[in-house]
Formats: structure tokens, sequence, C-alpha cells
């Protein structure tokens, strides 16, 4: 904690509070995803997109690790109370994660697009993902060069006494804001048309739907941090106006962890099964809509708490069940129709397992005979 600010009003609790809530909260989110493709389908079945959710959970740890430091330096109080080597080292470290927000809030658009691209096989779908893929990392190397050049030179960035010039920070912000917004709508969108025109019963398509609908609530905080821009850039008090930065903290880390839900359905649905899986039959009390888990495969004579995403299957049942209820839990074959039939593999033959308990062979049981 630096010494020598003057006392009185500090706001950084309401910046501290929410990064040390997600400290937690998003690498759980983002474990349980990694958890259930490892258990789907061992390491082989992380895929780009969730590699890419794990750098752009790293970068958001360092942003709201960077805004912790920055508190204890200063940020959250008036710029007037504080000693000049604590105002600088605050924007300093202010300046630092504006660059890794901007890598990790896309970088998490990529993972959904990357995710879709393993889910919808449709050759425009499939385009239409890529073409937005390049336009995302692209915005995000531009975007990124220009927070860290953002002055010249750059220590001007974070001490407005050094003589040159610098970027209008507060028309970048918008920039960045109104990008950020209207790729959101666009990658909400996108999988709606596919879910909407499958051969699912409407309950699952809601709760499809529903489940890439929740994204909308990044794009939510998002709207509400823009509506904070002109205030915080503009402000002769940026260590005390610290809304905006607020809800950095809060939109990238709801962005990841909303990311994650799709692949984090299916074994939320299993370990709390009365909030994310419910029945669609006719008898069932409850009114949401039901979502399909892939089935338990048993082996003959194994225990009956043979775990749900465990089991040993042929390649060819492992292919057929793949294409059938998808790496998610979801139903390719009906999301989209030009998969093709699928023709479900002959049965494995297996055999009973010995009775581990203590069973006898046949020529034990012929020696008791002919005593």
């Amino acid at each position: 904690m630096a010494t020598g600010n003057l006392p009185g009003e500090n706001r950084a609790y309401q910046i501290e509070a929410p990064c040390i809530v997600f400290f937690v909260l998003t690498p759980v989110f983002v474990g349980i995803r990694l958890w259930a493709r490892v258990k789907l389908r061992g390491w082989s079945g992380l895929g780009m997109d969730d590699w890419t959710i794990v750098v752009s959970t790293i970068f958001a740890t360092v942003v709201s690790a960077l805004m912790v430091a920055s508190c204890a330096h200063g940020f959250g109080q008036h710029i007037s109370n504080l000693t000049k080597p604590n105002k600088l080292m605050t924007l300093k470290l202010f300046y630092v994660a504006q660059a890794f927000y901007k890598l990790t809030i896309n970088l998490t658009k990529a993972s959904i697009l990357l995710l879709y691209l393993r889910i919808f096989p449709k050759r425009w779908f499939r385009a239409t993902c890529f073409v937005l893929l390049a336009i995302i990392l692209l915005y995000m190397v531009g975007t990124t060069a220009s927070s860290i050049w953002q002055c010249n030179p750059i220590p001007r960035a974070w001490d407005k006494s050094i003589t040159g010039t610098c970027i209008s920070i507060t028309a970048n912000w918008y920039a960045n804001a109104a990008f950020s917004i209207t790729t959101d709508l666009i990658i909400l969108g996108l999988p709606m048309h596919s879910i909407y025109t499958s051969h699912l019963p409407t309950s699952q398509k809601l709760a499809l739907m529903g489940v890439f609908a929740l994204g909308l609530f990044t794009t939510i905080t998002s709207i509400l941090r823009m509506t904070t821009l002109n205030f915080s850039s503009t402000s002769p008090d940026i260590t005390f106006d610290i809304d905006s930065s607020i809800w950095t903290v809060i939109e990238q880390n709801l962005a990841i962890i909303c990311a994650c839900l799709p692949v984090c359905r299916l074994p939320l649905s299993y370990i709390l099964p009365s909030y994310f899986s419910t029945s669609t039959s006719p008898s069932s009390s409850s009114s949401m809509p039901a979502i399909k888990m892939k089935p338990r495969i048993h082996i003959a004579g194994s225990s009956s708490s043979t775990q749900a995403f465990n089991g040993h299957v042929s390649d060819a049942e492992a292919a057929y069940e793949e294409r059938r209820y998808g790496q998610y839990g979801i139903d390719k074959g009906v999301i989209e129709t030009n998969v093709g039939a699928v023709t479900p593999p002959a049965p494995l033959v297996t055999t009973n397992r010995p009775d581990t308990a203590g069973s006898r062979s046949s020529n034990e049981r012929s020696m008791e005979r002919g005593k």
C-alpha cells in the first residue's frame, strides 16, 4: 500500500470488489468448460476455442490485477489528494490495463466464433464466421496498437507534463465500444437461424437459443459502460471518476463466462439438474425446456455408479454418438439438415467382468466337486 496520499473519499472498494469476485468466478467457469471437454473427449477434445478462452482469461486476470494494484496507489481517490509518484504510478497501471482489456474482449469474441465453427457445418455459416474472425482479430491488433501508441512519446499517456501529442481518448473509447456492441449483436444472432430451422422440438430450440442468447448480458454491460465513457475520459478528476473502469472489469469477465456457458451447460445439467436440466414428459410439472445430455454408457458387469461422462466404446459408436448428440449435447443432425443420415453401429459384444468379490474359476469348482 502506497503512503503519502492525503485522507479523503475513496471509491477503490467499488472496483476492488468485482475484481476479487471475478478472480474466483471466471476461472471456475473456464475450469468447468475444460473439465467437460476432457471428460467427453480426452485432452484431444480441447480445441482452439478452448485455448483462446484460456488466454483471454489470463489477460482478464491481468487487467483485474492491474486495477487492484492501481487502487493501492490511489485509484479511486481524488487526484488532488495523491502524491505525484502515486499519481503517475496509478495512471501508468491504468494505461497498461487498457491494452490488455482490448486483447481479452476481442479474444473472447474469437473464442465464440471458433466454438460456432465446431458446431455448425453449413458453408454459409462457416464462411460468415471466418470473415468475422478475421475482422475481429485484425481490429484487435489495430486497437491494441492504438492504445499502446496513443501518445507520442508513450510516457505522455500517464504524464501530461511531458511535451508531445495524444489521440482523442474519448473518440477512441467510443469507437471501441461501438465496434464491441455491433460485433456482439452479430455474434449473438448468428446461430439463431440454424437453431430455429432445425428439427428439434420447440422446447429444445428455445433452450438452445436461450443458452446462446445469454451473451446479451455482456452486450447490456457494454452499453452501460459506453454511457460512462465521456464522463470518465474528460473528467479532471480521472482517478476518482472510475465508473467506466468498474464496468470494464465486469464486462470482460461476463463475456468470458457467457462464452463458456454453451459448453458448461452439459456438466452443469449433470451437477445441478434442477437448474439446468428438466423433463419434457407430459407428466412433468416444470415449464422449463428440456436440455438433452449425452447418454450414459455402461459396460456389462460395471458398477451402477458409472459416471455419465465415462465409458469405453468402439470408434464406430463414438462417431455415431458424436454425430447424433454433438460434442456439447447439441444434436448436430437436427440443427443442420445437411449432415445426412447416420447408421448406428452394431452393438458391441461384451462379456461380463469377473466378480471381484471372490469368484472362482471352473477348474476350482470341478476340483471341489471331485472331493
